[in-house]
């Protein structure tokens, strides 16, 4: 993307922000612009192996949702749900094979999108970026790590406690209601939230409905909230003080 496109400085201020960039240059982030290309994705639209593999692409705005399915019963479990300054393939861009991963399109996508073998060079070249890059690569292994230990240790209420904690944004309430907000996931349907927690849509809206009672959520005309904190941190078996801590 070159200076004179109209998306430059919005798509410049996306990568300053985001985790993979964050710290770098002005001038390095610069030279890394002129790599990409301006793509856009439609809602409900699944990302070919192709695209996967070969490409590399950021994300500027909407949500992208990476989710395996089985081939026989349909059950599907997200592994990943990435936003504005995430990047997309991060395995294929290591290891540079196929990825058995069903990526859909949530919202309409704006991404910066460049060949896979680009963004390689791009990385050697660069040691620098590496101070972000990989502290970024170890934060989505420890969600993965979280999501595989949930799965095995936890029952479904807890498991959704946790999900619910970790998209809470600890910044913002809303007085004198002192309600949470909830960033990506704050509008999902329940059948997308039993995806992301590996259960059905029956199980997540009986224990919504309870935590809704226990005056812990708030959710209404597909928009969640949190009005108990400590309650919900309670509930997902985490200390509230850590989960304060990660967000500084």
């Amino acid at each position: 993307m070159l200076p004179e496109s109209p998306f430059y400085q919005n798509s410049l201020q996306t990568l300053q922000q985001s985790p993979l960039c964050k710290g770098l240059n002005r001038k390095l982030l610069e030279d890394m612009m002129q790599l990409f290309t301006r793509r856009c994705w439609g809602k409900g639209t699944r990302l070919s192996e192709q695209q996967s593999k070969s490409y590399f692409h950021i994300i500027l705005h909407g949500r992208l949702k990476l989710t395996r399915m089985h081939p026989e019963t349909g059950r599907a479990i997200t592994l990943w749900l990435i936003g504005p300054g995430d990047g997309y393939d991060i395995i294929s861009l290591l290891d540079g094979e196929e990825h058995d991963i069903m990526p859909v399109v949530l919202d309409e996508v704006e991404t910066l999108t460049t060949r896979a073998d680009i963004a390689r060079k791009w990385i050697t070249d660069h040691p620098e970026f590496n101070r972000c890059f990989l502290p970024y690569i170890g934060e989505q292994m420890r969600r993965l790590e979280d999501l595989s230990t949930n799965l095995a240790l936890h029952d479904t209420i807890t498991r959704l406690a946790r999900l619910i904690l970790q998209y809470v944004d600890l910044k913002k309430n809303s007085p004198p209601t002192n309600k949470y907000p909830v960033h990506l996931i704050n509008d999902f349907s329940h059948e997308t939230l039993a995806c992301m927690v590996g259960s059905v849509r029956t199980v997540i809206n009986r224990h919504l409905q309870q935590l809704k009672k226990d005056g812990i959520v708030d959710f209404h005309r597909g928009h969640l909230t949190v009005k108990n904190l400590e309650q919900l941190a309670l509930q997902a078996g985490q200390f509230l003080h850590r989960k304060q801590l990660d967000k500084k």
